[in-house]
Order: C-alpha cells, then sequence, then structure tokens
C-alpha cells in the first residue's frame, strides 16, 4: 500500500461478514498471532482462509498492503467500540474513567488485535501515512484529555506519560490475560480504572 492509496472509503470493517474479505483479514490476525509477520505468508493466509491466492491478490496486491489495511481496520473498529455512546454531557472526571475503563474491556475482550497493534508500531510497516489514517479515529478520546489538562483536573504531565498511565495500561493487561497471568473480570477492571484516575488526577 503506497502513502496515497490509503483512502477511508475502501476501508471494510473487520467485524463485517462480507465473506471471502472477512476471512482473509481474520486468517491474517490469526497467523500473525501465531507466527509473527515474518512467518505469515499469502499462501498460509490463502489455506487458513479456505482462498486461492487468486482471491488475495484481487483484494490485496501485496503482503504489505494486506497488513497495512489489517492495521487500519483494527484501529477504527477499536476507536468506535470506546468512542460509541460516551456521553459528553457528563464531568471530564467520569469521561476519562469510561474511556480508560472501556479501552481495557475492548483490549482484553480482544487480545489478538491488541497484541497485534503493538507488534505493528514496534515492525517497519509503522509508517508515517498509517498513522495520519489511524490518528483521527482517537482524536475524540485525546480531547477529552486535553480538555481536563487545560482544566487543571489531571497533571501537567506530558501526553505521552499521561497516556501511559491510562490507556496503555490496557495493553499489558490484554497480553497478562491472554497468557492466564491475571483474570480481568468486572471488578478488577473497575479497581484498575480507579487506579489508572488516581495516577494522573491533579
Amino acid at each position: 500500500m503506497n502513502e496515497h492509496s490509503i483512502k477511508e472509503g475502501a476501508i471494510r470493517p473487520l467485524d463485517s461478514k462480507e465473506g471471502k474479505y472477512a476471512s482473509i483479514l481474520r486468517a491474517t490476525l490469526e497467523l500473525i498471532s501465531e507466527y509473527g509477520f515474518h512467518g505469515t505468508s499469502m499462501a498460509k493466509v490463502a489455506k487458513k482462509a479456505g482462498v486461492s491466492a487468486g482471491i488475495i491478490y484481487h483484494y490485496f496486491s501485496n503482503k504489505d498492503e494486506l497488513i497495512e489495511e489489517l492495521y487500519i481496520k483494527v484501529k477504527r473498529e477499536f476507536s468506535e467500540k470506546i468512542i460509541t455512546g460516551l456521553d459528553e454531557k457528563q464531568s471530564l472526571r467520569k469521561q476519562i474513567r469510561e474511556l480508560v475503563r472501556r479501552t481495557i474491556e475492548v483490549s482484553v475482550n480482544r487480545p489478538e488485535e491488541t497484541i497485534f497493534m503493538e507488534q505493528f508500531l514496534q515492525s517497519p510497516y509503522n509508517r508515517q501515512a498509517i498513522q495520519e489514517t489511524v490518528d483521527p479515529y482517537y482524536e475524540p478520546i485525546m480531547q477529552v484529555f486535553y480538555k481536563a489538562k487545560h482544566e487543571q483536573m489531571i497533571k501537567p504531565l506530558p501526553d505521552p506519560v499521561i497516556f501511559a498511565l491510562t490507556l496503555e495500561v490496557a495493553i499489558t493487561l490484554a497480553k497478562q490475560h491472554a497468557a492466564g497471568d491475571i483474570f480481568m473480570d468486572e471488578k478488577l477492571i473497575e479497581k484498575v480504572t480507579e487506579a489508572c484516575w488516581e495516577a494522573i488526577r491533579q
């Protein structure tokens, strides 16, 4: 996928029931989870998805485009699940707590996608054009934190620190939950949400 080929209109949801297209994306995600980027080939994807190699190349010109589009879809779907239904009339404190709670829940319930996103960020696939595509998905989330900082409701820490103490906690918890090191039930999620808020509140 080149920098000019990332178009929102062409991005279809990973959760959609679009037959072969969705099967290819799901197979790619599962294979990367098991074998990593280098160990995932188009041939393996075709076999796992139950389609011919020709079908894959009908949707994606190469492996890079397939992986990049998968990342864009996963990022968009995560942001939608976190943001949808957020009550902007609530206090910023409640909005932040809700965003943190939802991020943890979504990440824990979808460990393959969570780990995939982390792997992608550490890989050569992570290009500026890709991040420019996905950043707008999370802008509503960022704005809540920016407003809270402006109103001095949270500590005047650099944004990466604020996010590391809140939203990025979900990645670590999802990995530990998937590995069986901890069990993230509703009670623990609530306790972690409170701990995240306490870490950044003014």
